[in-house]
């Protein structure tokens, strides 16, 4: 999570990241997502920010001028088709649209009723996502790759050549065409002007109108964000009369200041959520901050070799910003001067990067439960006035339980005694400038098209994101950020299908009853370990498609009750509310006990979730849908796909990570020492095997050791979603039809093809870098080839000889 998140959380375009509540997501690796929690608690966010662009239609009969998603006819696609390949496409297109057209003819005359006449039409809306289906899975693949080489290539080649990055991202794969699909649904339902019941449902479409006001946003400028910081305190670098006074400057106030009224926490992060060892209450967390280039930056500043450019492209982003915001407060500025005022913020985040722990030495969350009081923070942290601070922060409602022998958890002791003493040795002129950069940085995005050009530049460099994203796609995200339940409320009733909650219900239950399975057969575990780890997993609270509440429009506008802005407020001022609301919101958790079921997340975000301290899985409804999930896909397809999303979801309970916590959600160990040694042996594995692995485009390596839980979960959740769909098949007792246009697999082959299609996707250089630093997932590629080398179903299913890639003679198997 950024210093920066109270702000990000309303203002994030992308969604799903990673928490200090340790909402582990399915898919984060920049690349728009971001899980948005529903009120104040820790955001997911990513510094810096991504967007997909492409919306996902279906047509049952492609006309004449039919394109590929990338955009390039379908001619030029047909042309670099092997022969083989030609007639291969051919034959299964004839047979897949023979099989439609006659279901199409005869389903409608088995019956002549209303009921079943309805039904029959589902049928043939069922077979229509079918077809569409297999005409993506056919046209993605590169048939001359050798799967048992690169399985990637063979599930992915051709999708991954045909489909082009866009020029307003930096990365695009399956997972962003979907959440470009729901993106333009929350488009066309923000732009309705249907009337609502909901003043919370009016709310969303009030904030997506606001944002999309660019005539207004233009003829304002910075003038707002000037204006509040003239009020916030004096900034070094806007007085023009040199009427700085060094003695004038107040620690305590500018840093509760920054945090309540701009979302800004820098040299360190506060936020309330479940004491991790007494998971029934909420406590106060203090942790380390990060830097102005996000969580997990370090290397761009301490690494000059490698990132130079993107260090010199930083310098360049800071000083044209101040230069432009300098001349909109009619300041007069020497050139020189700023440059080098300029430098030494440059120099000092540099140090402050040295101080920050990196993300793959902070995992043990053993190590970081240090329990403290609030009078203690004084020690840790002097300069700070802390009772005064929190006081500044919290509504005044709870200042009575908020007193210097108030509880607080500290995440890293030694870090907040080396920001101190760096803080110390530094003028005080230095961290307002410092200070008051941070939050110009992070409210750029708002600002008018001139500072957004300014932005892009950067972007370009760290990134490799050549355009600006359309303001449309801005503010849909926007909204569904600032108001996650509301905007989820509206997505729901018009695209999600409550049959789909009951089927991912039982598919869980499956894949839970197959991970019991694994935990049996295991060699490792004693036994009294093995039933602690099942008691666990059959005890997992299951979160799906959304919240019941928010379908209950009284409810859902009790939740947003204290919430108010209007039409007239600026985007500006709407987001400021938005701001101070969640971060009371987040406070007055103290008082209440932590709720476990809570659905921390938009039903809007597609992604999946675990949650260690609630032992919960959440499947929200964006996730649960075409290409992933549909109830009228065969189980080989379903499974191969959210299956092992679900596996991936139940997995992360016992990854390196959630392998510290209980059934009940507390910091506990349940090990048994000699199962514990044989669990780390097995995760050593992984990491020595991810490890290995050079990131494409790059001279990286994977950080097998930043990635080890994702891994982890990717390698479990999809053994566990094959052993799910096999004892599918042996209860119904035969194999499943073969899937219209892939008679030449076996049903176990295109469960794989299922898995391998849902990571289809590419980066630009740049973001693949980033990945590398930033990312607990590994490329996409990674998580095909290095799943599927480890599994012997696979290799027996496409008959790899051994000693191939895809069937080493060493595997690493931790579940």
């Amino acid at each position: 999570m950024n210093a920066d998140d109270h702000l990000q959380n309303i203002m994030a375009r992308n969604d799903e990241n990673e928490s200090q509540m340790q909402l582990i997501s399915m898919e984060d690796s920049n690349a728009s997502y971001v899980a948005t929690p529903t009120s104040g608690s820790p955001q997911l966010s990513m510094a810096l920010p991504m967007q997909h662009v492409e919306t996902h239609d279906i047509h049952f009969t492609p006309p004449i001028t039919y394109k590929t998603a990338g955009g390039k006819p379908l001619l030029q696609w047909w042309r670099r088709r092997t022969s083989l390949e030609q007639f291969l496409v051919l034959l299964t297109l004839l047979m897949a649209t023979t099989i439609i057209t006659l279901l199409a003819l005869f389903l409608p005359l088995n019956d002549g009723t209303t009921n079943s006449k309805k039904k029959d039409l589902n049928n043939i809306d069922n077979n229509m996502i079918i077809y569409e289906d297999i005409e993506k899975r056919l046209m993605a693949m590169n048939f001359s790759a050798d799967p048992c080489d690169n399985f990637f290539e063979y599930a992915c080649g051709q999708w991954n050549r045909d489909h082009m990055i866009p020029d307003d991202m930096f990365a695009y794969g399956t997972f962003a065409s979907v959440r470009e699909s729901v993106r333009q649904q929350m488009r066309v339902l923000l732009e309705s002007d249907v009337s609502q019941e909901s003043r919370s449902i009016e709310m969303t479409r009030i904030a997506y109108q606001t944002c999309m006001n660019t005539s207004k946003l233009e003829s304002v400028k910075s003038s707002q964000l000037l204006s509040s910081l003239r009020q916030l305190a004096k900034w070094p670098l806007l007085d023009n009369n040199n009427e700085w006074d060094e003695n004038s400057f107040d620690l305590t106030y500018i840093l509760a200041s920054s945090r309540r009224y701009f979302g800004n926490e820098i040299f360190f992060q506060i936020y309330v959520y479940a004491d991790a060892k007494n998971t029934t209450r909420n406590i106060l967390y203090l942790d380390q901050g990060a830097l102005g280039l996000g969580r997990g930056s370090r290397d761009y500043y301490l690494n000059t070799s490698m990132f130079a450019k993107h260090l010199n492209a930083y310098k360049k982003y800071q000083l044209d910003v101040i230069k432009l915001l300098l001349d909109d407060a009619d300041v007069i500025y020497n050139l020189s001067k700023l440059t080098t005022d300029l430098n030494n913020i440059i120099d000092f985040e540099i140090e402050f990067a040295e101080i920050i722990v990196p993300e793959d030495d902070r995992r043990n969350n053993t190590r970081l439960y240090n329990g403290k009081r609030i009078s203690d923070l004084y020690t840790l942290f002097p300069k700070v006035e802390w009772l005064n601070f929190f006081h500044q922060i919290a509504p005044t409602s709870i200042h009575n339980s908020i007193n210097n022998n108030t509880q607080i958890i500290v995440g890293e002791v030694d870090y907040m005694y080396n920001i101190a003493s760096l803080i110390s040795k530094n003028s005080n002129q230095l961290l307002a400038n410092y200070i008051f950069w941070r939050i110009v940085h992070s409210w750029v995005k708002i600002l008018d098209g001139r500072y957004e050009d300014i932005k892009q530049v950067f972007l370009r460099v760290m990134t490799g994101q050549q355009t600006k994203s359309p303001r449309w796609k801005e503010c849909a995200q926007g909204t569904i950020n600032l108001l996650p339940l509301a905007g989820g409320a509206l997505y729901v009733r018009e695209h999600f299908d409550s049959t789909d909650k009951k089927e991912a219900l039982k598919m869980i239950a499956n894949l839970q009853e197959a991970f019991k399975e694994l935990v049996d057969e295991s060699d490792w575990m004693d036994e009294k370990t093995k039933k602690v780890a099942i008691e666990k997993a059959v005890s997992m609270i299951n979160n799906i498609g959304y919240p019941d509440f928010i379908n209950n429009y009284t409810a859902l506008d009790k939740h947003y009750e204290k919430l108010n802005f209007t039409a007239e407020d600026s985007y500006f001022d709407l987001l400021r509310k938005v701001l101070v609301w969640s971060q009371e919101k987040e406070f007055l958790r103290m008082k209440e006990p932590f709720d476990k079921k809570e659905f921390e997340v938009s039903p809007a975000v597609v992604n999946a979730f675990y949650s260690p301290e609630k032992n919960a899985l959440t499947f929200p409804a964006g996730i649960l849908k075409p290409p992933f999930f549909s109830g009228a896909y065969p189980k080989m397809v379903n499974y191969g796909a959210i299956g092992a999303v679900i596996g991936h979801e139940v997995t992360h309970g016992f990854d390196d990570q959630g392998s510290q916590y209980d059934k009940e959600g507390n910091l506990l160990n349940w090990w048994n020492a000699d199962s514990y040694n044989g669990f780390a042996k097995r995760k050593e594995c992984i990491i020595s095997q991810y490890s290995s692995y050079v990131v494409p485009n790059t001279d990286y390596k994977v950080n097998g050791k930043l990635t080890q839980g994702e891994n982890i979960a990717d390698n479990g959740g999809v053994k566990e979603a094959y052993r799910a769909y096999r004892k599918y098949v042996n209860q119904l007792g035969h194999e499943e039809a073969h899937l219209p246009g892939f008679q030449n697999f076996s049903n176990d082959q295109v469960f794989f093809l299922s898995y391998a299609h849902f990571w289809c996707g590419h980066k630009k250089e740049a973001a693949a870098l980033q990945q590398v630093l930033i990312d607990e997932h590994s490329p996409e590629v990674f998580r095909v080839i290095g799943v599927l080398s480890n599994l012997p179903e696979f290799s027996k299913a496409y008959n790899c000889p051994q000693g191939s890639p895809l069937n080493p003679l060493k595997r690493c198997t931790v579940w």
